[in-house]
């Protein structure tokens, strides 16, 4: 009997690390003021607070993949994630980025140092709807409100890190699963066909 391995995908910024003390910097250091985390939920925000030139260098000193491995993964982000694998759930990462061949050699080595030497990587321009259906993925953890609904809306599981830009869906949405803390996430974790549970 064929055992089928259910594949969660994840997203990777404001997902499993945390890049706004970096934009509140980038901000601060091409712009001199400083970011309204509040109401600035998205990179167009961005580039409609501060414009085109200034939008691109920040996002470019953020996202560079130079400083991929500066990054620190969420508290409990490494644990849980290596856990669920562990209980026979495969990992995919899924990220956008203007530049794909630019950024997955920098990627997915941290990618793989943190979470694991199996964890799968996919970076694109693409609809990440798209990428989960051809991978089969039961759910996706991602932060952006757009992206997390319309998971939600194709019948999957759909989760995200609580945000200010993300918890007005969460609350409205009884599909969205939310949480504060990784260490949440195995809890939230829907029955799988091989029988693996975070829980």
């Amino acid at each position: 009997m064929r055992v089928i391995t259910p594949i969660l995908g994840l997203d990777v910024d404001s997902t499993i690390w945390n890049p706004t003390a970096w934009i509140c910097e980038a901000v601060r250091d091409v712009t001199g003021g400083e970011l309204d985390l509040e109401a600035c939920t998205t990179w167009t925000h961005v580039l409609d607070a501060y414009g085109e030139e200034a939008a691109t260098e920040i996002y470019t000193r953020v996202l560079s993949p130079e400083r991929v491995r500066e990054r620190d993964p969420y508290p409990g982000s490494v644990e849980v994630l290596r856990d669920l694998q562990g209980q026979g759930i495969r990992i995919h990462f899924i990220t956008h980025n203007w530049d794909p061949e630019a950024m997955t050699p920098h990627l997915e080595p941290w990618l793989r140092e943190h979470f694991g030497p199996d964890v799968g990587l996919t970076v694109t321009v693409e609809d990440k709807l798209g990428i989960l259906d051809s991978l089969g993925a039961f759910g996706m953890v991602d932060d952006r409100p757009d992206t997390i609904a319309r998971v939600a809306d194709a019948g999957l599981w759909a989760a995200t890190m609580i945000q200010p830009w993300n918890r007005e869906l969460v609350a409205e949405r009884a599909d969205v699963y939310g949480f504060e803390s990784w260490h949440e996430v195995p809890r939230l974790l829907p029955p799988l066909p091989n029988g693996a549970s975070g829980a």
